[in-house]
């Protein structure tokens, strides 16, 4: 009877482990967040998501669309670059996350550009023909980095081109539409 319980115990232990570990490493939306955004409205947060280039799991801004009833995800934090100036990658997508809710809630979100803000190159929320500027930066791109670059892979997601948008031009200046983002990204898998 001691044995029969004892591989009983034993046995609901190793299936509790696997359960738990299955859970940590799943690539879909936490159960806290995936509450959190089954809202009618458009919601941003961190989640974590696994980076296969490096092997590790990584913070990444995934967005809950309610038209489409599902998540994109927008950006994977991989980048150290910022860790010396104390922005890891999980803070930048914290901090980066609460900006892209704060634009999106104040209407603000229409464009995805790029440009210039005290001499670094930036990412913002910008109307057509609007710069970069402190009302408006999302986040700050890595030096070296080209801002354009980044712009069109969000564009090559939303054109189908790329798993990783639409665009406006106006001269030099590249404007991603937020809108055809949300619509034509890869919805997560639940």
């Amino acid at each position: 009877m001691k044995k029969q319980a004892l591989f009983i115990g034993l046995g609901l232990t190793v299936v509790t482990s696997l359960s738990s570990l299955v859970v940590n490493i799943s690539p879909s939306i936490s159960q806290s967040n995936y509450a959190k955004s089954q809202t009618g409205k458009v919601t941003f947060f961190c989640q974590p998501m696994f980076d296969a280039a490096s092997g590790k799991r990584i913070p990444a801004t995934v967005v809950w669309i309610p038209e489409r009833k599902g998540h994109v995800r927008f950006i994977g934090w991989k980048s150290e670059y910022f860790n010396k100036s104390g922005w890891t990658p999980e803070k930048r997508c914290q901090e980066v996350t609460k900006n892209f809710q704060k634009l999106y809630d104040q209407g603000r979100l229409n464009y995805l550009s790029h440009g210039k803000r005290n001499g670094n190159s930036v990412i913002c929320a910008a109307k057509s023909g609007e710069t970069c500027n402190a009302t408006n930066q999302l986040f700050t791109v890595k030096t070296g980095s080209d801002p354009r670059e980044i712009i069109q892979r969000l564009m090559d997601i939303a054109e189908g081109k790329s798993n990783d948008t639409i665009f406006q031009s106006s001269g030099n200046q590249l404007y991603i539409s937020v809108k055809n983002f949300f619509n034509n990204s890869p919805l997560l898998k639940e």
